[in-house]
Protein backbone atom coordinates (compact mmCIF):
# COMPACT_ATOMS: atom_id res chain seq x y z
CA UNK A 1 0.00 0.00 0.00
CA UNK A 2 2.71 2.40 0.61
CA UNK A 3 5.09 1.55 -2.40
CA UNK A 4 5.42 4.07 -4.54
CA UNK A 5 6.81 1.09 -7.08
CA UNK A 6 3.52 -0.39 -7.03
CA UNK A 7 0.96 2.00 -6.88
CA UNK A 8 2.74 5.13 -7.95
CA UNK A 9 0.87 8.21 -7.08
CA UNK A 10 -2.45 6.57 -6.77
CA UNK A 11 -4.67 7.03 -3.07
CA UNK A 12 -4.65 3.69 -1.70
CA UNK A 13 -6.87 2.31 0.96
CA UNK A 14 -7.70 -0.52 2.88
CA UNK A 15 -10.25 -2.46 3.40
CA UNK A 16 -9.80 -4.96 6.33
CA UNK A 17 -11.94 -8.47 6.51
CA UNK A 18 -9.67 -10.54 9.22
CA UNK A 19 -11.72 -10.37 12.03
CA UNK A 20 -11.08 -14.19 12.54
CA UNK A 21 -7.21 -14.08 13.89
CA UNK A 22 -6.71 -12.20 17.59
CA UNK A 23 -5.30 -8.82 17.05
CA UNK A 24 -5.81 -8.66 12.68
CA UNK A 25 -7.76 -5.37 13.02
CA UNK A 26 -6.10 -3.78 15.32
CA UNK A 27 -2.77 -4.58 13.59
CA UNK A 28 -4.41 -3.22 10.32
CA UNK A 29 -5.40 0.00 12.16
CA UNK A 30 -1.78 0.60 13.68
CA UNK A 31 -0.61 -0.02 9.83
CA UNK A 32 -2.79 2.36 8.27
CA UNK A 33 -2.42 5.04 10.94
CA UNK A 34 1.58 4.56 10.60
CA UNK A 35 1.02 4.92 6.94
CA UNK A 36 -1.28 7.56 6.80
CA UNK A 37 -3.93 5.28 4.81
CA UNK A 38 -7.46 5.53 5.33
CA UNK A 39 -8.94 2.10 6.57
CA UNK A 40 -12.68 0.77 6.54
CA UNK A 41 -13.18 -2.77 8.11
CA UNK A 42 -16.73 -4.92 7.82
CA UNK A 43 -17.39 -7.72 9.51
CA UNK A 44 -20.87 -9.02 7.92
CA UNK A 45 -21.98 -8.81 4.52
CA UNK A 46 -24.13 -5.83 5.56
CA UNK A 47 -21.29 -3.68 6.30
CA UNK A 48 -19.41 -3.79 3.02
CA UNK A 49 -21.23 -1.13 1.13
CA UNK A 50 -20.28 1.39 4.05
CA UNK A 51 -17.19 0.37 4.18
CA UNK A 52 -16.35 0.82 0.60
CA UNK A 53 -18.29 4.04 0.59
CA UNK A 54 -16.36 5.24 3.10
CA UNK A 55 -12.83 4.63 0.42
CA UNK A 56 -14.70 5.83 -2.25
CA UNK A 57 -11.98 8.78 -2.93
CA UNK A 58 -9.41 6.17 -3.27
CA UNK A 59 -8.06 4.79 -6.54
CA UNK A 60 -6.62 1.92 -5.24
CA UNK A 61 -8.18 -0.65 -2.60
CA UNK A 62 -6.33 -3.67 -0.78
CA UNK A 63 -8.55 -6.22 0.68
CA UNK A 64 -6.54 -7.89 3.57
CA UNK A 65 -8.99 -11.10 4.02
CA UNK A 66 -8.48 -13.78 6.50
CA UNK A 67 -5.93 -16.44 5.81
CA UNK A 68 -8.62 -19.64 5.56
CA UNK A 69 -7.26 -23.13 5.85
CA UNK A 70 -9.24 -24.85 2.54
CA UNK A 71 -10.92 -27.26 5.39
CA UNK A 72 -12.34 -24.36 6.74
CA UNK A 73 -15.91 -24.35 4.44
CA UNK A 74 -18.45 -22.29 6.16
CA UNK A 75 -16.05 -19.61 6.66
CA UNK A 76 -14.80 -19.49 3.29
CA UNK A 77 -18.28 -19.80 1.49
CA UNK A 78 -18.73 -16.78 3.02
CA UNK A 79 -15.26 -15.28 1.89
CA UNK A 80 -15.85 -16.43 -1.29
CA UNK A 81 -19.71 -13.98 -0.89
CA UNK A 82 -18.41 -11.36 0.33
CA UNK A 83 -15.34 -11.41 -2.36
CA UNK A 84 -18.32 -12.13 -5.45
CA UNK A 85 -20.34 -8.69 -3.45
CA UNK A 86 -17.44 -6.44 -3.71
CA UNK A 87 -16.26 -7.97 -7.28
CA UNK A 88 -12.28 -6.93 -6.86
CA UNK A 89 -10.65 -6.11 -10.12
CA UNK A 90 -7.81 -8.84 -9.09
CA UNK A 91 -7.53 -11.36 -6.28
CA UNK A 92 -3.75 -12.62 -5.38
CA UNK A 93 -3.33 -15.86 -4.08
CA UNK A 94 -0.34 -15.63 -1.48
CA UNK A 95 1.93 -18.43 -2.00
CA UNK A 96 5.04 -18.98 0.68
CA UNK A 97 8.21 -20.32 -1.33
CA UNK A 98 9.74 -23.47 -0.69
CA UNK A 99 6.42 -24.97 -0.85
CA UNK A 100 5.95 -28.17 -2.73
CA UNK A 101 4.54 -27.62 -6.10
CA UNK A 102 1.88 -29.99 -6.08
CA UNK A 103 0.83 -28.38 -2.69
CA UNK A 104 1.06 -24.94 -4.93
CA UNK A 105 -1.17 -26.19 -7.85
CA UNK A 106 -3.30 -27.65 -5.13
CA UNK A 107 -3.87 -24.35 -3.15
CA UNK A 108 -4.50 -22.57 -6.88
CA UNK A 109 -7.20 -24.68 -7.33
CA UNK A 110 -8.71 -24.88 -4.02
CA UNK A 111 -9.09 -21.17 -4.49
CA UNK A 112 -10.12 -20.89 -7.69
CA UNK A 113 -13.74 -20.26 -7.29
CA UNK A 114 -12.86 -17.05 -5.59
CA UNK A 115 -11.45 -15.54 -9.13
CA UNK A 116 -7.56 -15.85 -8.44
CA UNK A 117 -6.21 -13.93 -11.36
CA UNK A 118 -2.64 -13.74 -9.52
CA UNK A 119 -0.10 -15.60 -7.37
CA UNK A 120 2.23 -13.07 -4.90
CA UNK A 121 4.70 -15.20 -3.79
CA UNK A 122 6.15 -14.33 -0.25
CA UNK A 123 9.10 -16.34 1.84
CA UNK A 124 11.66 -15.77 -0.79
CA UNK A 125 14.13 -14.91 1.82
CA UNK A 126 13.91 -17.73 3.47
CA UNK A 127 14.06 -20.13 0.33
CA UNK A 128 16.34 -17.94 -1.70
CA UNK A 129 17.46 -20.37 -4.30
CA UNK A 130 13.86 -22.00 -4.95
CA UNK A 131 11.82 -21.18 -7.65
CA UNK A 132 8.84 -23.57 -7.94
CA UNK A 133 6.56 -21.02 -7.60
CA UNK A 134 7.71 -18.74 -10.45
CA UNK A 135 8.19 -22.53 -12.61
CA UNK A 136 4.77 -23.21 -11.62
CA UNK A 137 3.18 -19.78 -12.60
CA UNK A 138 4.98 -19.65 -15.81
CA UNK A 139 4.11 -23.00 -16.80
CA UNK A 140 0.31 -22.82 -15.47
CA UNK A 141 0.34 -19.08 -17.11
CA UNK A 142 -0.78 -17.66 -13.95
CA UNK A 143 0.50 -13.86 -13.73
CA UNK A 144 2.77 -12.94 -10.91
CA UNK A 145 3.27 -9.30 -10.44
CA UNK A 146 4.80 -9.02 -7.26
CA UNK A 147 6.62 -11.01 -4.20
CA UNK A 148 8.29 -10.36 -1.24
CA UNK A 149 11.34 -11.08 0.47
CA UNK A 150 11.36 -10.11 4.16
CA UNK A 151 9.27 -8.13 6.58
CA UNK A 152 10.56 -4.34 5.85
CA UNK A 153 7.47 -2.81 4.34
CA UNK A 154 7.38 -1.30 1.40
CA UNK A 155 11.02 -2.14 0.87
CA UNK A 156 10.54 -6.16 0.69
CA UNK A 157 7.99 -6.02 -1.99
CA UNK A 158 9.46 -6.30 -5.40
CA UNK A 159 8.59 -6.59 -9.41
CA UNK A 160 8.22 -10.50 -10.19
CA UNK A 161 9.78 -10.32 -13.86
CA UNK A 162 13.28 -11.07 -12.49
CA UNK A 163 12.20 -14.14 -10.89
CA UNK A 164 9.97 -15.00 -13.66
CA UNK A 165 12.12 -14.31 -16.86
CA UNK A 166 14.58 -17.07 -15.55
CA UNK A 167 11.19 -19.80 -15.11
CA UNK A 168 10.28 -18.93 -18.56
CA UNK A 169 13.58 -19.39 -19.90
CA UNK A 170 13.59 -22.89 -18.19
CA UNK A 171 10.58 -23.69 -18.92
CA UNK A 172 11.44 -22.95 -22.53
CA UNK A 173 14.56 -25.23 -22.10
CA UNK A 174 12.61 -27.97 -21.33
CA UNK A 175 10.25 -27.80 -24.25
Amino acid sequence: ATSAVAFGAQRVGLLGLDHYRIGAVEQLAAYAEIAGLPLATASCEAELAPAMARLADCDVILIDTPGRSPKQGDDLATLRRWLLHLAPDEVHVVIPAGLMPQLVRRIVAQYASFGVTHLLATKLDECPTDSRVFDIAVADRRPIRWCTDGQEVPSDLHAAEPWLAPAAARLAERQ
